[in-house]
């Protein structure tokens, strides 16, 4: 999945691709919103395979239209279809359609989210866009676009990215173009690699729910023993179809008691991303480390939440549930 905001340059890297596209047989999915489709335009296609999706944004409510693309794509045969989604998207919900969808899940398998950045607009687009963050979340790579447009403030464009996907790989737009293999396999959170890593990437994702004049509460939950990941996966899936309204964010970082590996888990409302399992685990980090934040819940309710994660995760073995932690 190729996501970012408007003007980003998503299109221009697609076109790039498109012609070096590193050994692969490519199909492309264009998602465009509004009656008058446009970016398919400015494509410069190799062949005829690049399909308009136009009625909507696909994170919202064209599960079923999404389908019928991606099987006329599909029937290409391609070994990657890359879908480029509208600059408005939040790609949480498109991911948790293709793993959750029995007919979307036979046809393709999520490879990985790279999203794309304006470095010249990105402190503005941080601080403004709800979409940014969420995009830059659901990112297993970032690549970087118009820092030759303004040197000087690349170091600070940087480091706001790097803050808010705490864990990906960034690469500007030509060293990413010239290896294209690697914007293809992009390796979830490669870079979070050690227990501080790990700590800011769990204790990410709370800027975007600041400023309102309802508090919200953050919970932290930990366990020294790994867990058999598919019950923890339907834990998440119950609560937050029963409370994912008042449920902003959950994030966890999940040793899986059969493959030994570790998993990040994210969800925010009622929208679950697949979860992702890391090429290596953050150093001295095992078992269940879990944040929920949380908005209107109530003492009880909150409480019985984490009862019942602590029920999921096996019990009450040497694991931990903290009180929350902050209010805003």
């Amino acid at each position: 999945m190729l996501t970012g905001f408007l003007g980003s340059g998503k299109t221009t890297i697609l076109s790039a691709l498109l012609r070096n596209p590193g050994g692969e047989r490519l199909a492309v999915l264009v998602n465009e919103v509004g009656e008058l489709a446009l970016d398919h335009w400015l494509i410069e296609k190799v062949d005829e395979d690049v399909l308009t999706l136009a009625s909507g944004c696909v994170c919202c409510s064209l599960r079923g239209e999404l389908y019928g693309a991606l099987e006329r794509v599909a029937a290409l045969e391609p070994t990657r279809i890359v879908v480029e989604t509208t600059g408005l998207a939040d790609p949480a919900p498109i991911l948790h359609g293709l793993t959750t969808d029995a007919r979307l899940r036979e046809l393709v398998r999520p490879a990985g989210v790279v999203a794309v950045v304006d470095a010249l607009r990105a402190e503005d687009l941080l601080a403004t866009q709800p979409e940014v963050l969420a995009q830059l979340e659901a990112a297993d790579r970032v690549v970087l676009t118009k820092a030759d447009l303004a040197p000087q403030r690349v170091d600070d464009a940087l480091a706001l990215v790097r803050g808010a996907a705490p864990g990906c790989e960034i690469r500007f737009v030509e060293e990413a173009l010239g290896d294209p293999k690697w914007i293809f396999s992009a390796p979830p959170l490669a870079k979070l690699l050690d227990g501080d890593q790990a700590r800011r990437w769990l204790g990410h994702g709370t800027l975007s729910v600041h400023g309102h004049a309802e508090p919200f509460r953050t919970h932290s939950f930990e366990s020294e023993h790994a867990v058999d990941l598919p019950i923890l996966e339907l834990w998440l899936r119950l609560v937050t179809q029963l409370d994912g309204p008042r449920l902003l964010r959950i994030k966890g970082l999940v040793e899986d008691r059969a493959s030994g590996a570790m998993f990040a888990l994210q969800a925010a409302g009622r929208s679950i991303t697949p979860a992702r399992r890391l090429e290596r685990p953050p150093a001295g980090v095992r078992g269940v480390h879990m944040v929920v934040i949380e908005r209107g819940m109530g003492e009880a309710p909150a409480a019985r939440l984490m009862e019942s994660l602590g029920a999921a995760v096996g019990g009450a073995l040497d694991v931990s549930a903290r009180r929350p932690r902050g209010t805003a």
